[in-house]
């Protein structure tokens, strides 16, 4: 009895793990890069709102002399505002800016490389267990995946400086995508062992498809537009649903 208990425990692990599950440091990869850049972006306003805020400004008001602390303040942070933080912002919202030529090359770069990760978690996912400890290096799968990661890596970075509200987009369903799929190729590099996890999120990219047709000018219509949307919103949540319950069992 203890045997056959044994056996289902570890049906979705790889012999060679020799029992050992560390699906956890996976996961926990994600949660830590998600929860620990939502702590640095509260750490970061709340430090902005006490040397920007009221109990500062009457401080600034003795110090200066002057009743107009707002335009001191303005004054003392001009050359950084305008500078290369604003800069960088710019050129960012520029580069991935759906307006712009480089935007779409990129939007449609993201939902192609998008779709060879999902073919990759698929082959993984029908002839491999959940969990598996092949080394990195003999991974063909795991090298080809991991430059995908790295590209997405790149995208995020992109998307994060371009962001006039870096909390929303923190919390942005594209970006919790990416903290469920990228750290974990980087562990496994480490772990030299491979886990399928939560790979499937990368579907949600799908969602991206209604915008690059109608920007390729093969979505002409409002009626093909709201179409497309509802079937393309469909088969993600679809294939979504159908990850999670792959990854329970």
């Amino acid at each position: 009895m203890g045997q056959t208990s044994t056996s289902l425990d570890n049906s979705n692990l790889d012999p060679e793990c020799i029992g050992r599950r560390y699906w956890y440091v996976f996961l926990m990869s994600s949660l830590i890069t998600f929860f620990g850049g939502l702590l640095i972006i509260f750490v970061w306003r709340f430090l902005t709102f006490l040397f920007v805020g009221k109990f500062f400004k009457k401080i600034r008001k003795r110090i200066f002399k002057t009743d107009n602390i707002d335009a001191v303040i303005s004054l003392e942070n001009s050359d950084t505002e305008i500078g290369w933080v604003t800069a960088a912002r710019d050129f960012c919202g520029e580069l991935i800016s759906a307006q712009s030529i480089s935007g779409r090359i990129l939007m449609i770069l993201v939902s192609i490389l998008s779709v060879g990760s999902l073919v990759i978690y698929f082959f993984d996912a029908s002839t491999s267990p959940i969990e598996t400890c092949q080394k990195w290096k003999e991974s063909v799968s795991q090298q080809i995946d991991l430059g995908f990661n790295l590209f997405f890596m790149l995208y995020f970075f992109i998307r994060f400086v371009a962001a006039q509200d870096k909390l929303w987009f923190w919390l942005d369903i594209y970006s919790i995508v990416d903290y469920f799929t990228i750290p974990p190729s980087f562990v496994s590099i480490y772990l030299d062992r491979n886990w399928i996890g939560l790979r499937f999120l990368r579907v949600l990219r799908l969602m991206n498809i209604p915008d690059i047709l109608q920007y390729l000018n093969l979505l002409k219509t409002s009626n093909s537009i709201r179409l497309t949307q509802l079937f393309v919103m469909f088969l993600s949540i679809w294939l979504t649903a159908a990850g999670f319950v792959h990854l329970v069992n």
